[in-house]
């Protein structure tokens, strides 16, 4: 199942004051929703933020580095048959994590230009997934209507992967960067790259006049839409993803295993020259509100998926073809899915229920920013209000099978903490503040079964560069407890620059508690990392 990446923008504060500030590379899919505001607490000097008062005692912190060291992943250009000589500034980003601890992101390559890739923790090499060739504006150089300039498809980016080892990504063409709307959806599968082809459908090709019978023929051609984002896989190998369609841009369902042969049409102006044939998944559309596009969210192991559609949330079960809206909190005019697991509970069916989470309110839903978001768990009946600690704001960005929901809460300061939210048995929501690492905000992205959390948090140190001062931010792995404070790395080279890269941020872990994150310059370019902890 998917796990919610919550993009770290907080070291984008320094832009305010720095011209042609860096990305990280690359657009995030639809469901990476950026829930940090940028207008974030600094905290004072020295002793960092405020504790405050709950229901659950303090948590605890552990020395810097005190799970191990961490593992940086290389990128693409090493790999490469003839890298270039010399230190350079490599980029990679790591996005997910699988129970077998296989990373993947997105890295530097040189061609293309940054693309996908998973890295094995057993070898410790970074192996590249390759991209689409073509253009997106005319992907089987049948289209009807070519744009100017043509649009090749030059980056490509892992989005998720299963424990089977089965990725799926996008590729993308770099116009919009960073949030690229074009893009072109994969699955990587055993070595083998397979195009995840938007569902065919007819057009009106050219007309003629029948000399005999004296009609005007209308001839009518297979083409397919051109927008495909790959969005999330479960263990089964089942996908959800958003293609455009004859009517618009909408969610769809594949089961990973059944394609149709499809001869596509192709002409130019001289009339029709031939069919092209494809292998086209076949693809079953998902709930929506009626009229409107829609987009993929998640898929659980169970049949049951969940999509945005006009601002609100669709809930579809695939089992019994029944499709629920899940509305918004009071007072909100919007609301987003982010997940749905497979919870320990079932219904009737026997089928495990599949439980959302997501956010509600009226602004962008960023934490820091938006004063009307609030987080929320659906359990099939009501929606319930994640709870905050004291400032009225929360998000939920992750939750497990025992209905555990992680995110951030604003206190009565303006400062955000990591959450960790749950219902008792009394079916009443109860929150704990998982403290930071000395500073004033912190941030969960990830949570496993074992109830252990990532994201990252504020530390009292400071980073100071040039009149530039920031509050250093540090990836964490959060276990029974304690908040272990896993530091940052710096790749094998040399610059001038001391500490290359002074924040972190964790972003994804697995069934073992191994952690996939990055290391982040002043100028938010991302190297990733990985961690097997070893407790103390």
């Amino acid at each position: 199942m998917k796990r919610f990446i919550a993009v770290w923008v907080g070291v984008l504060l320094v832009c305010l004051s720095l011209v042609g500030c860096g990305g990280d590379g690359g657009g995030d899919s639809s469901a990476a929703q950026e829930l940090v505001g940028t207008e974030t607490t600094t905290p004072p000097p020295v002793d960092g933020g405020t504790t405050p008062p709950t229901d659950t005692p303090p948590t605890g912190t552990a020395p810097l580095g005190a799970l191990g060291a961490l593992t940086d992943l290389g990128d693409l250009v090493a790999f490469t048959d003839n890298p270039p000589p010399g230190d350079h500034w490599y980029f990679t980003k790591a996005v997910g994590i699988n129970d077998s601890g296989i990373v993947i992101g997105q890295s530097n390559r040189g061609n293309p230009v940054r693309g996908a890739f998973s890295w094995d923790p057993t070898t410790e090499t970074m192996t590249y997934l390759d991209k689409h060739a073509g253009t997106f504006d005319d992907f089987f150089n049948i289209g009807f209507e070519r744009e100017d300039p043509r649009k090749s498809l030059i980056y490509s980016e892992a989005v998720d992967i299963n424990s089977s080892g089965v990725i799926i990504g996008n590729s993308t063409t770099g116009f919009g960067w960073p949030d690229d709307e074009e893009k072109r959806a994969f699955l990587w599968k055993d070595g083998v790259f397979t195009d995840l082809t938007p569902p065919p459908f007819l057009v009106p090709g050219p007309t003629f006049t029948d000399g005999v019978a004296d009609e005007t023929i209308i001839t009518f051609y297979p083409v397919t839409g051109r927008y495909s984002e790959a969005v999330d896989i479960n263990e089964k190998g089942e996908v959800v993803l958003t293609t455009d369609d004859e009517e618009g841009r909408h969610a769809y369902y594949w089961n990973g295993v059944d394609f149709d042969p499809v001869n596509l049409g192709f002409f130019d102006a001289n009339g029709p020259t031939g069919p092209v044939p494809i292998q086209a998944p076949r693809l079953r559309l998902l709930g929506r509100i009626v009229g409107a596009d829609s987009e993929a969210v998640a898929i659980n192991e169970n049949g049951l998926a969940v999509i945005n559609s006009e601002g609100t949330v669709v809930f579809h079960d695939l089992n019994w073809d029944v499709i629920e809206v899940l509305n918004h909190l009071p007072g909100a005019t919007k609301t987003v899915a982010v997940d749905i697991n497979d919870s320990i509970y079932t219904n009737n069916d026997g089928i495990p229920d599949g439980h959302v989470i997501g956010n509600s309110g009226n602004g962008s839903l960023e934490i820091g920013e938006d004063d009307s978001v609030r987080g929320f768990f659906w359990d099939g009946g009501p929606m319930y209000p994640v709870d905050d600690l004291g400032g009225g704001t929360s998000v939920a960005t992750d939750l497990n099978n025992k209905d555990q929901v992680v995110g951030a809460a604003n206190l009565a300061d303006g400062s955000f903490h990591a959450t960790l939210w749950t219902l008792n048995a009394s079916k009443k929501g109860v929150i704990r503040d998982l403290g930071t690492l000395g500073g004033a905000n912190s941030f969960a992205t990830a949570i496993n079964e074992a109830g252990q959390v990532t994201g990252w948090a504020e530390t009292a140190q400071f980073y100071e560069e040039q009149g530039v001062r920031l509050p250093a931010r540090h990836a964490f792995l959060w276990d029974q407890g304690i908040m272990f404070d896993l530091g940052t790395h710096d790749p094998p080279y040399v610059y001038p620059f001391i500490p290359t890269f002074p924040f972190s941020e964790g972003v994804a872990l697995n069934a073992s508690g191994e952690v996939a994150g990055n290391s982040i310059t002043i100028n938010a370019h991302s190297r990733g990392f990985f961690l097997s902890p070893v407790f103390p």
